[in-house]
């Protein structure tokens, strides 16, 4: 079964919201728990939770990624760099 580009496109994308939302949410957390070192135990343990949870989508994009890249024939990094334009990503100055 041969996938079409544009359903991969539409996975990979929903994937990408989900890690950006994962990553704001752990910078939301890290913002609002201040500097680490005065951190207590239970807060420790909070920000090792979100980590946690924020590392599943990351992962699945990342699979995905490379899933996706060999299934279709596609480069990974231009496959990765297609998703994160149509999620509204701006290359930084380095990366063009």
């Amino acid at each position: 079964m041969e996938i079409e580009l544009s359903d991969a496109l539409d996975e990979l994308l929903e994937l990408q919201e989900a890690s950006d939302a994962a990553h704001t949410e752990l910078m939301r957390l890290q913002e609002e728990l201040g500097e680490s070192a005065q951190w207590t135990d239970e807060q420790h343990v909070t920000w090792r939770d979100a980590w946690e949870d924020a590392r599943e989508p990351w992962w699945l994009l990342d699979s995905a990624l490379d899933h996706y890249a060999e299934t279709t024939g596609l480069d990974r990094d231009e496959l990765a760099a297609m998703v994160q334009k149509a999620a509204g990503h701006v290359p930084s100055p380095d990366e063009d």
